[in-house]
């Protein structure tokens, strides 16, 4: 049996979702670095811009922030990407301070605070089942916290409450884990069809005033991957509302800090992959794509969370991920220049690299490099001006050392010769190439001529 629908959109619906994505980096404008395979990175809502808080050349998955803002838990892969590999780890939000709070052979996943921010409620299979743990903030004193005999999965906290799924339903309980209530009662629940998972209800978030759950349940099994549409309901099972219609692989949803408005995933539009989020507001009204357009080819979205109202923090990972090889050009616009004259010398790395720290070697008839470092721009481009100080032959050679996922590249040489200015012609005027008595006998016998022709 399947654990939960959070682990199996990424793990099982990965394998048959992803190869409709392109993958390698290309040429889009991004503030997405091709670094390291995974990350967690911060948007800003009203600039789209998108910063890295941390790299992983491993899996990363439930990404979750404090109360207070300053650290996240997520669960990591080490060693490997299967479900025995994830464990449980912190980091602050400006980058320091990572801890692994967790160290075993069987799978700690889907880390997230208390409301207090003094323990962490997690999902852990010790044993024959899936079950939901708890620990302190630091990683001790941890214990089992609700075992129903079944799966429990795809947790939330808010106020005094947890909410789970079981039995492919949203269940409710106290943050004691007493008092197990179950919440929806899906048709077809538990019942296989042809998707990954039965149909059901999954990935239960309580609002923050405690009053509503958003969740996804499985409306149609056409697609391999599941077709899920998001619902809300009230935590005592009444009202319930779909919020969206499309039946679009899509959820994971998280709630705003005020409750005004839900962001969540669409992983797959049919069988046309997708992973990016959208956002809408509580009653599902004003649905906005926040990603499709501006996330690189091959970089999909995995889980979002909100830092405040203007910022969420989300999983991404480059698909199909591995070091690019890398290619630079350098040209000069000229072959020939004059000594005193600025020399311009322009290329780029190709696929681009924005902020790559470029070398460009000069070496004049002494054999004597000059290197000038220079960064290359939002699409990997870059020009230089040099002003070679001596005649003769010139050659210059760009080149770039790599990271984490490129490749080191060093273009061919380019060769260029510097000429001695021409000199000024002596005598104080006259034609090029021409003494000055000469330019002046000339104009005297024309003019001569032209006199003698109208006399006649």
């Amino acid at each position: 049996m399947i654990p939960s629908r959070s682990l199996c959109v990424f793990i099982l619906a990965s394998l048959l979702l992803l190869p409709f994505a392109i993958c390698y980096a290309g040429d889009e404008v991004s503030s997405i670095p091709y670094l390291l395979q995974w990350g967690i990175y911060e948007m800003s809502l009203e600039t789209g811009e998108i910063s890295p808080l941390y790299l992983s050349p491993e899996k990363l998955l439930g990404v979750h922030l404090n109360g207070a803002g300053d650290t996240f838990v997520f669960s990591q892969g080490f060693g490997g990407n299967e479900y025995e590999h994830e464990e449980i780890c912190a980091l602050g939000v400006d980058g320091e301070g990572f801890t692994r709070l967790t160290e075993n052979g069987y799978l700690d996943t889907y880390p997230l605070w208390s409301p207090d921010d003094d323990r962490i409620l997690f999902l852990s299979w010790p044993g024959e089942t899936l079950d939901i743990y708890a620990m302190d903030a630091d990683g001790s004193n941890r214990g089992l916290l609700y075992d129903s005999g079944f799966h429990d999965s795809d947790i939330d906290w808010t106020g005094e409450k947890i909410a789970f799924t079981r039995n492919s339903q949203i269940w409710i309980m106290n943050e004691d884990g007493s008092n197990a209530t179950q919440v929806t009662d899906p048709p077809r629940a538990g019942e296989w069809g042809n998707a990954v998972l039965p149909f059901g209800d999954y990935d239960p978030r309580i609002s923050p005033d405690g009053d509503v759950i958003v969740f996804e349940r499985m409306v149609d099994d056409s697609s391999v991957h599941g077709n899920y549409d998001l619902y809300s309901v009230n935590v005592d099972g009444s009202g319930e509302d779909a919020l969206t219609e499309t039946g679009w692989t899509q959820g994971l949803a998280a709630w705003s800090p005020s409750g005004e408005r839900i962001a969540y995933i669409v992983s797959a539009m049919g069988s046309e992959g997708a992973y990016d989020i959208h956002i809408m507001d509580r009653d599902g009204g004003n649905k906005v794509d926040l990603t499709s357009e501006i996330l690189p080819t091959g970089f999909l979205a995995h889980g979002v969370t909100f830092a405040d109202e203007s910022k969420i923090i989300f999983i991404g990972e480059w698909w199909g991920w591995g070091v690019l090889e890398t290619t630079i050009s350098c040209e000069t616009n000229v072959d020939t220049i004059t000594i005193g004259e600025a020399l311009t010398v322009s290329g780029g790395l190709q696929p681009s690299v924005p902020e790559a720290s470029i070398s460009l070697t000069y070496t004049g008839p002494d054999d004597a490099p000059e290197v000038e470092t220079i960064t290359t721009g939002g699409r990997g481009a870059y020009t230089h001006s040099f002003e070679p100080d001596e005649v003769g032959f010139w050659r210059v050679q760009a080149s770039w050392e790599g990271d984490l996922g490129h490749d080191p590249s060093t273009s061919v040489e380019r060769i260029f010769v510097v000429e001695q200015a021409a000199e000024e012609p002596s005598g104080g005027g006259g034609i090029p190439g021409f003494p000055v008595e000469t330019v002046v006998l000339g104009l005297t016998t024309g003019l001569v001529l032209i006199i003698l022709s109208k006399r006649r």
